[in-house]
């Protein structure tokens, strides 16, 4: 379905950009190592986004994208645009739902500071948030300029 596809694209840009720049003391455990806010040209007027705060550290914000990524590599494992049911958008599915529950995960324990996620789910998914990030970003491009490709 053409509707999905479309927000795959959309949370995957998303949701990475909220993965890669969205990092300051509250976003996650720690800053990573060598993380400084790296300037790119024009990301600056989109982190402004709303009342002042920025965008991808806005709270609603990170928890609309993270469910709805979530919610759409799901669908979109089932429900692919074209090929094969399940292989049709197997890579973007995936890296949606990996995507999605990252940025879950840490908006919840932002949220609640009492919250401790499992050490399987810190480890794949909070460790390497920035590796996820990068992905959903090559994806959502990726997926975007190739839509019919199978297994992308």
């Amino acid at each position: 379905m053409a509707q999905f596809y479309c927000l795959s694209v959309l949370l995957s840009l998303l949701c990475g950009l909220i993965l890669i720049y969205g990092q300051d003391e509250g976003f996650g455990d720690e800053p990573l190592e060598g993380d400084e806010k790296k300037s790119v040209p024009g990301i600056e007027k989109i982190q402004e986004g709303i009342a002042g705060e920025p965008l991808f550290e806005n709270e609603l914000f990170r928890l609309v994208c993270g469910a709805l990524c979530l919610v759409t590599g799901l669908v979109i494992f089932f429900v692919p645009y074209s090929g094969v049911s399940v292989f049709g958008d197997l890579i973007p599915a995936v890296i949606c739902l990996f995507a999605g529950a990252c940025v879950l995960l840490l908006w919840m324990e932002d949220r609640n500071e009492e919250f401790v996620p499992p050490e399987i789910l810190d480890t794949v998914l909070t460790n390497n948030r920035l590796y996820i990030g990068i992905a959903a970003l090559g994806a959502g491009v990726l997926h975007f300029i190739l839509p019919g490709v199978p297994l992308l």
